[in-house]
């Protein structure tokens, strides 16, 4: 398999960010004029609410680019899911504060990473899933945030 070339890293963390970035902004539209009691619904049993969706989103996104950067950083996944908010700016404030924080990890993106196997405990990716898994793990979930959404709005 032939390297990436410096230029072609570079291509792939902007396009990354950027695909990043519209999920935030969406994550942003989707939280902006909500309460306290929207942000904390739940469609049903074993569902989450828009916060806990965009808090999770945030904290994946930021370990698995670090991952993808082989950086290891601390985590409290279980925290995400006991998220609760009373007013949309403070999840706006998260979204603000980890955006820097997870394009700073992008950045140490290297070429080495994309396809050196990276383990975090249960799994062993190239450097190139563990980035594109962050896509995937964050539009999957400002979908489900953007449906709970539309499901309160209908609720009766």
């Amino acid at each position: 398999m032939t390297p990436m070339s410096q230029v072609d890293v570079d291509a792939l963390r902007q396009t990354v960010r950027q695909i990043l970035h519209e999920g935030h902004d969406a994550m942003r539209e989707i939280v902006a004029d909500l309460d306290g009691d929207a942000l904390g619904w739940r469609p049903g049993r074993d569902t989450n609410s828009i916060a806990v969706l965009v808090a999770h989103s945030l904290d994946a996104e930021r370990f698995l680019v670090a991952t993808a950067a082989d950086v290891e950083i601390e985590r409290d996944r279980e925290a995400q899911f006991r998220i609760e908010v009373a007013r949309p700016d403070l999840l706006l404030a998260l979204i603000d504060q980890q955006e820097p924080a997870i394009d700073a990890l992008l950045d140490r993106v290297t070429a080495a990473n994309l396809t050196a196997g990276i383990s975090r405990p249960g799994r062993t990716h190239a450097g190139a899933w563990w980035l594109l898994h962050a896509l995937e793990h964050t539009r999957e979930h400002v979908g489900q945030a953007a449906l709970t959404r539309q499901l309160y709005g209908q609720r009766s």
